[in-house]
């Protein structure tokens, strides 16, 4: 019996850097990618994958490569699509065009999820995006009259000169799109980023959970429910693929920088793409004992509305009791469930639980 019924694969190129991407990427040039698609085939036929209940494939941007690069990519995957139930692709508004949407759907992609960061064209352009909100209008459009209806956008809180008044015009803007699924993040300003460099600073605690309290306050109100600590989803829309994260369940990943999670080995792969061209895939291995296992159980389980079954922290009821007094956790039959205040101070919840 095959218990794992995640991928991930990662398609690292990029025709631009953001300043603000800490992800492992690179910029496109077609020689390497190429090579890259090459290895990416081998590494996915060693490990003897079948009968998965998701795809996920993430970037970089996968919507960089070419259109024939592109397809080849789409073919490399199709032997692992029967039986898949949710079928993701990442893309940038910008190189999603009707050509590659309608091969994603001939492929049996269901579900795509956009780089929009914000629909404010003056601070895209600031942060290096390539495309407009324009752009993303027309994306959606596409893909919705192509077939492809479950389109998650992700935002991005707290980019420079961005402030309330942009945000919820953001919001305003992606709920008049009627999509099934959004996804907010709060900047992180990492070394070594074009942000980091010009000396941009992180939103400050204040402002950051201002702007959480905003998108949750406008999303709730047109129907979204807060499963887990950066998403929002139409009710039946949350993302499959991501839970298998949140759930602490294993997952193949491949690809350059990806991670992976097999039997008691979580496992993380090259960042250097001669190495990987080279099929030198696997970089750092975990062995999970059940201290650990138990560690991710209770950091995992507890970001989303699915909750912590009560049998991880047994042992902890005094700390229990006191985090459902302050109003930060919930008890539900026999799980331990966040409230929105305790998805904000998650941290607090698990350095009292772990």
């Amino acid at each position: 019996m095959n218990k794992v019924k995640s991928l991930y694969i990662h398609v690292p190129f990029c025709h631009k850097i953001c300043d603000y991407c800490d992800f492992t990427k690179l910029q496109y040039f077609r020689n390497f990618a190429v090579k890259y698609l090459d290895a990416l085939e081998e590494e996915l036929k060693a490990y003897q994958i079948k009968d998965l209940k998701t795809i996920y494939v993430g970037g970089g941007t996968p919507t960089a490569l070419e259109d024939d690069l592109f397809e080849e990519l789409l073919k490399i995957i199709d032997p692992y699509v029967n039986g898949v139930e949710e079928y993701t692709f990442e893309a940038n508004p910008e190189s999603l065009s009707l050509d590659k949407i309608k091969m994603l759907k001939s492929h049996g992609v269901n579900r795509v999820s956009i780089g929009v960061q914000t629909t404010d064209d003056k601070i895209l352009n600031m942060v290096n995006r390539d495309h407009t909100f324009e752009q993303v209008k027309t994306a959606i459009k596409s893909l919705k009259e192509t077939g492809i209806d479950n389109i998650n956008v992700d935002l991005i809180l707290g980019l420079p000169h961005s402030s309330e008044t942009i945000l919820r015009k953001d919001l305003e803007n992606i709920l008049s799109l009627n999509i099934k699924h959004i996804s907010c993040y709060g900047l992180t300003v990492n070394p070594h980023t074009v942000l980091f460099n010009k000396g941009y600073k992180e939103p400050e605690g204040d402002l950051l959970r201002a702007f959480y309290d905003t998108v949750e306050e406008e999303l709730t109100k047109n129907g979204f429910v807060h499963y887990e600590v950066s998403n929002w989803a139409k009710p039946g829309y949350q993302s499959e693929h991501n839970l298998t994260y949140w759930r602490n369940e294993e997952y193949f990943g491949c690809g350059l920088g990806a991670s992976g999670y097999i039997g008691e080995t979580r496992y993380k792969n090259t960042v250097n793409l001669s190495q990987y061209i080279d099929r030198v895939f696997v970089n750092e291995k975990e062995l999970v004992s059940e201290k650990d296992k138990r560690t991710y159980q209770i950091m995992l389980n507890l970001r989303t509305i699915e909750g912590l079954d009560i049998s991880f922290v047994k042992d902890k009821q005094e700390e229990i009791d006191s985090l459902i007094s302050s109003g930060l956790l919930i008890k539900k039959d026999h799980k331990l469930i966040p409230t929105y205040e305790g998805m904000m101070v998650l941290d607090q919840i698990l350095l009292k639980l772990i």
